[in-house]
């Protein structure tokens, strides 16, 4: 077993896809997506690095560390924030929770109870919108592929993360909240664009991951219908498949574990994977 702590990947020049995770709703499966994402990524061999923007920790507690602001000796994304260390020095292997086994390729950057004051933290800063896209810069060309994982609201993080991204998924589920949450995400995109497009930033989505959906119309017609609708007004936007309910996804979540690690076999797991592939992480 392998609990050594390995050193960061140096800058080889490589190619760095940032795909920033969001919705305008809450519940809508982001850090289940970032975390399965993240864990098949790096075992089909490519370097991954995980930001976590949520003051929930719900990425940092599936990839290793179930409580990070209860140990002083680890860095998070808000002693970034605070001039403590680097986006560089943050950086801290994955782990499997269970065992503290390293998983290799794949690095996160912990996120703190205390990003809910991220925006505060940040009001005073010079274009403060640019803040982590002038950090990110730090870890470009070292990783294959960056995952921002980002709080269900359109805070300043969220906002930061839209305009960093190279790419930006739209999370959401077979039910209405959820839809509705990605009209308020492209409206935030749209607005975002106004004033940062001249640096690159995406002009709308680039994927839709749905989660949680049923099978066949009988299992509940008000949910089948909505991701029908979500189809249809996205089209090939919309990455398949679908995510099925399963519950092994919240047993997973229960043991602090992505649900690829957690039970491989599972239909979720085995969605999640094609949809890495689809998304072309992987092949």
């Amino acid at each position: 077993m392998n609990t050594e702590t390995p050193t960061p990947p140096p800058a080889t020049g490589r190619q760095t896809r940032i795909l920033t995770l969001a919705s305008g709703s809450a519940g809508s499966g982001k850090s289940t997506l970032a975390g399965a994402l993240a864990e098949q990524a790096a075992v089909h061999g490519l370097t991954v690095c995980v930001i976590g923007l949520d003051r929930q920790r719900d990425v940092s507690r599936l990839l290793g560390y179930d409580d990070p602001d209860a140990d002083e000796n680890l860095p998070t994304l808000m002693d970034v924030v605070d001039g403590l260390c680097t986006l560089d020095e943050a950086l801290v292997p994955g782990r499997h929770s269970k065992t503290g086994e390293i998983l290799p390729g794949l690095w996160l950057v912990l996120e703190s109870d205390k990003l809910d004051a991220l925006t505060l933290k940040l009001a005073g800063v010079t274009a403060r919108e640019l803040w982590l896209t002038q950090q990110l810069k730090q870890l470009e060309g070292r990783f294959d592929l960056i995952l921002l994982d980002c709080p269900g609201n359109m805070d300043l993080g969220t906002q930061n993360a839209l305009i960093a991204g190279t790419e930006i998924v739209g999370c959401t589920k077979s039910q209405e909240k959820e839809a509705r949450g990605l009209t308020a995400l492209e409206d935030k995109i749209a607005h975002l664009h106004q004033s940062y497009g001249f640096l690159g930033m995406r002009d709308g989505l680039d994927w839709i991951v749905i989660g949680e959906g049923v099978t066949n119309i009988s299992q509940g017609k008000l949910y089948f219908e909505i991701e029908q609708q979500v189809r249809e007004a996205y089209g090939d936007l919309v990455v398949a498949p679908t995510v099925r309910d399963d519950v092994k996804v919240p047993e997973a979540y229960s043991a602090s574990l992505p649900i690829t690690l957690y039970n491989p076999k599972s239909d979720a797991a085995a969605a999640y994977v094609a949809i890495g592939k689809a998304m072309k992480l992987y092949s």
